[in-house]
């Protein structure tokens, strides 16, 4: 599922633009739009979304602007798809400040938007393969990769990550916090080989060195954890099936 915001004081061309969108949609793939008719609108409700990957943003609105609208998505969603779209505006050093992938004419005609359409979709995919899970440490927000996480554990006000620990070369005193819950993190990450081992915790499968038959799995830099033996089952499946992916 792809979320693909569409923000535009012009609801006709939020219609428009939603069409050309689908009409860009692979097979086996879903969109999810969100529409707003003002910069205000996305950015208030972008504050409780979890992820975006795409903003296609108008740049003439009336109060918050385009570039005013991009600089705070930027801080919330940095490594997302923006595309400004115009009718008559120009791009300008304010506009690139905020890392657009294409800056689209309104007047396109429709065989000219849907080739640039095609292109954003495509980089909108391929951005998407490779999820990337914010954190913070203490004060500082950590971008992680994926393959960066050992596992992930429940916590009181979302969830703590434990990193490779060749990654600690820049000195984290303790693990990474994210105000993301399991459940969401394992929406994200269950195509990147993230199972749950119990309720409380995902587990990166590719650093499992070990599992026992009494449930308990060790992992690649020594740390034991127990599966729980209602998740058990499911697991070790798992487990099995990307050792035999990556072997046979």
């Amino acid at each position: 599922m792809y979320k693909i915001a569409i923000c535009d004081d012009d609801a006709n061309f939020i219609s428009y633009m939603k069409e050309m969108l689908c009409r860009c949609e692979p097979d086996n793939e879903e969109f999810e739009f969100y529409e707003f008719l003002s910069g205000e609108e996305f950015i208030q409700e972008a504050t409780h979304m979890s992820s975006c990957d795409l903003l296609v943003l108008d740049m003439q609105m009336p109060q918050m602007d385009g570039h005013a609208t991009a600089k705070n998505f930027r801080k919330l969603f940095p490594d997302s798809i923006l595309v400004f779209c115009s009718g008559v505006a120009h791009p300008t050093d304010e506009s690139f400040k905020a890392t657009p992938y294409r800056y689209l004419q309104k007047n396109y005609s429709e065989k000219k938007m849907q080739e640039e359409l095609r292109a954003v979709v495509e980089k909108m995919i391929n951005t998407k393969k490779t999820p990337i899970i914010v954190g913070k440490n203490h004060n500082n927000l950590v971008k992680l990769n994926p393959r960066d996480i050992l596992y992930i554990e429940n916590a009181r006000r979302g969830s703590v990550i434990a990193i490779r620990d060749d990654l600690k070369d820049y000195a984290f005193e303790e693990k990474i916090t994210t105000k993301m819950k399991l459940a969401e993190l394992y929406g994200i990450l269950r195509d990147c080989d993230f199972e749950y081992a119990h309720n409380s915790y995902l587990v990166n499968l590719n650093y499992v060195v070990k599992l026992r038959s009494d449930g308990v799995l060790k992992l690649i830099n020594g740390t034991e954890l127990n599966v729980s033996r209602s998740k058990l089952p499911v697991f070790r499946q798992a487990l099995s099936r990307l050792l035999g992916d990556k072997y046979i």
